[in-house]
C-alpha cells in the first residue's frame, strides 16, 4: 500500500508505510515483498534511472547502512540506481540475485555518500541487497535439518520477541555433562558473514564425528543463532523492534530478546551446570576477534590466547587472526556479562563484511576444532576462579 502519489513529470516519490510496499514507475517496479527487504522511498530522477532512499530504523543508530529489493520491467532495459543512507555512508559492496537464494557481486561506482549501480532486467525479478539475504526462515530450515541429522538435537523455543516471533534455541546435551558452550548470534541484523560463520562453526561440532563426539562426551551446546528476529525480518540496520541495540543491553536487560537468553542460562545453573565459554558471531569492517583482557582472572587465563594462537597456526598460509582484547563494564556487551556473571571467557568473533565466502567457513571449521581441542585440554575445576 502506497502512502504517498505525486505523478509529476519525471518525478515520483514514495513514501512506503512498511517495508513491504511497491514502487511503480512506467514499465519498471520496486517492491520489498519479502523477509529482510528494506526500501523506504523512490524517486524517478530520469528514463531508467531512479533514487533509492534508505533510512534507519531509529536514530541514534550505527552506521551500517542495510538495503534489499527487487527490481524488474515489462521490458528488457538497463536501469541506473542512485542509493543515499539518510547522510550516511554506504558499508556493503552490493549483491545481486535472480531466485533469492544465490548471491553475486555487482558493480557499483560512488559520489559522495551516493552508491551508483546498473542493472539489466526484464519481466523477471532481480534482488538487489547490501548482502547476501538470510531471512528467518532460512534459520529455521537450517535447525530441522540439523535435526534431521542427528535426531537427539533438541531446538526449544525460549520465548516471543517484542514483536512475537520465536526466539529459538538449539540444545544438546546429555545427563551427566554439566558445562556448556553458549553460542550466539544475529543480534545485528546486516551482520549476515557472522551468520555464515556461526553456521559452519556449529555444523562443525554437531556433525563432524572427529569434533562431534570427543565434545559431547564432556560438554553441552546452547545455540541461539538469531537472537534479533523482529530486525532480521524488517531489514533493520542495528537495533530490534524497539530500536535497542541488543549486544549494549546485557547490563540492563530491558529487552525481552536478551532476558530470553540470560535466563536460559541461568535454567542451566540452576539446574547444576557450569557456562564454561561463549563466542557471539557479528561482522564488521575485517576480521577480529574481540575477547577479555587477561588480567579480568577468567577462568582459565589462557584458554583464548591457546585457542587463537593454535588456529592461527593451522590457517596462517591464508588467514591470521586478530585477537582485541578490551573491557567495557558499563556498555551492556554480551562477551562482558559473561566474563563479569560467570567468571569464564566470552569473545565476540567478527567476520569481515567482504570476507571471500570460501574462507569463511574454512576458518569458522577450524576455530571449531582448536576450541575444541582446548576445552578438553581444560580440567573441570580449572574453570572456577579459585585464586580471589
Amino acid at each position: 500500500m502506497l502512502r504517498y502519489f505525486l505523478p509529476i513529470l519525471l518525478l515520483l516519490t514514495i513514501s512506503l508505510l512498511s517495508h513491504a510496499q511497491a514502487c511503480q514507475f512506467d514499465d519498471v517496479t520496486f517492491n520489498s515483498d519479502f523477509s529482510g527487504a528494506r526500501l523506504d522511498s523512490c524517486e524517478k530522477l530520469a528514463k531508467h534511472q531512479y533514487h533509492i532512499g534508505i533510512l534507519p530504523e531509529n536514530k541514534p543508530v550505527n552506521p551500517s547502512p542495510w538495503f534489499s529489493f527487487k527490481l524488474h520491467s515489462e521490458h528488457a532495459a538497463r536501469v541506473q540506481i542512485k542509493l543515499t543512507f539518510n547522510g550516511n555512508n554506504p558499508r556493503y559492496l552490493p549483491k545481486l540475485s535472480t531466485d533469492g537464494i544465490n548471491w553475486q557481486n555487482i558493480a557499483f561506482d560512488t559520489k559522495g555518500q551516493e552508491m551508483w549501480l546498473s542493472v539489466n532486467t526484464d519481466t523477471k525479478p532481480v534482488w538487489i541487497s547490501a548482502q547476501e539475504v538470510i531471512d528467518n526462515q532460512e534459520y529455521d530450515i537450517w535447525l530441522a535439518a540439523l535435526q534431521a541429522q542427528r535426531p537427539e538435537i533438541l531446538v526449544e523455543t525460549l520465548g516471543q520477541s517484542e514483536k512475537g516471533r520465536p526466539i529459538k534455541a538449539l540444545i544438546k546435551q546429555s545427563a551427566q555433562n554439566k558445562e556448556w558452550l553458549v553460542v550466539i548470534g544475529r543480534q545485528h541484523p546486516p551482520e549476515v558473514t557472522g551468520a555464515m560463520a556461526l553456521f559452519a562453526f556449529s555444523e562443525s561440532l554437531l556433525l563432524d564425528d572427529t569434533l562431534r563426539e570427543p565434545f559431547f562426551n564432556r560438554f553441552n551446546l546452547l545455540l541461539v543463532p538469531d537472537v534479533n528476529p523482529d530486525g532480521v525480518e524488517t531489514g533493520n540496520w542495528r537495533h530490534n523492534a524497539n530500536g535497542i541495540d541488543l549486544n549494549r543491553d546485557w547490563k540492563n536487560f530491558a529487552q525481552v530478546e536478551t532476558r530470553l537468553v540470560r535466563d536460559k542460562m541461568a535454567s542451566i545453573v540452576k539446574n547444576g551446570g557450569k557456562i564454561v565459554f561463549a563466542v557471539d558471531f557479528h561482522s564488521t569492517y575485517h576480521y577480529v576477534f574481540y575477547t577479555m583482557p587477561l588480567e579480568h582472572d577468567l577462568a582459565p587465563v589462557p584458554l583464548v590466547t591457546d585457542w587463537l594462537a593454535d588456529l592461527e597456526a593451522e590457517t596462517k598460509w591464508v588467514f591470521r587472526p586478530i585477537n582485541k582484547s578490551a573491557s567495557s563494564p558499563e556498555r551492556g556487551i554480551f562477551k562482558q556479562y559473561i566474563a563479569d556473571h560467570y567468571k569464564v571467557h566470552g569473545v565476540t568473533y567478527e567476520v569481515g563484511d567482504n570476507t571471500n565466502r570460501q574462507l569463511i567457513p574454512y576458518v569458522a571449521k577450524q576455530a571449531a576444532k582448536g576450541l575444541v581441542n582446548n576445552l578438553l585440554k581444560v580440567e573441570p575445576e580449572a574453570f572456577y576462579v579459585t585464586h580471589k
